[in-house]
C-alpha cells in the first residue's frame, strides 16, 4: 500500500489547468510553457515530478508515441487516435470513423483494438 500523501500545491494546480486548457496531449516542456503564465518561477523538474505523481494517482494518462517521449492528457476511457504535426511536433486527438476502418488481417487473426496515428502539418 502506498502511504504517500500528495499535497495540492499552486504548482500542481497550475499544471492541471495547463493540461486541461490545452485540451490535447502535451509534453512536459509544453506543460511548463503553459503553466508558467500562472506560476512564473515553475521549473521543469517540478513539472516532471508532478507528472509522475499525477500518473500514479490516475489523474493523467500517458499518451505513447512511436519513437517519441510520451505526452500527457486527462484520463480517457479508450486509447485516443492521434494527429501529429510534423512541423511543430504538437499532438492532437482525432475521432476517425471506426466503421470506415476495415484492415486486411492475416488469415485467422481477429482485430481486438487499434490506434490510428496520422502525421501532417498545418497549411493555410
Amino acid at each position: 500500500m502506498n502511504s504517500k500523501i500528495f499535497r495540492e500545491t499552486k504548482q500542481r494546480n497550475a499544471i492541471k489547468r495547463a493540461i486541461e486548457a490545452a485540451g490535447r496531449p502535451v509534453g512536459p516542456k509544453e506543460i511548463l510553457d503553459l503553466a508558467c503564465g500562472e506560476v512564473p518561477n515553475l521549473g521543469i523538474a517540478t513539472v516532471y515530478r508532478n507528472i509522475k505523481t499525477m500518473v500514479e494517482k490516475g489523474e493523467l494518462d500517458p499518451v505513447e508515441l512511436p519513437g517519441q517521449a510520451p505526452r500527457y492528457q486527462a484520463p480517457a476511457e479508450k486509447k485516443p487516435h492521434l494527429f501529429i504535426c510534423e512541423k511543430t511536433d504538437r499532438v492532437f486527438t482525432i475521432d476517425p470513423k471506426a466503421a470506415d476502418f476495415k484492415p486486411s488481417l492475416p488469415e485467422g487473426f481477429v482485430l481486438e483494438r487499434f490506434q490510428i496515428i496520422c502525421y501532417g502539418e498545418y497549411k493555410k
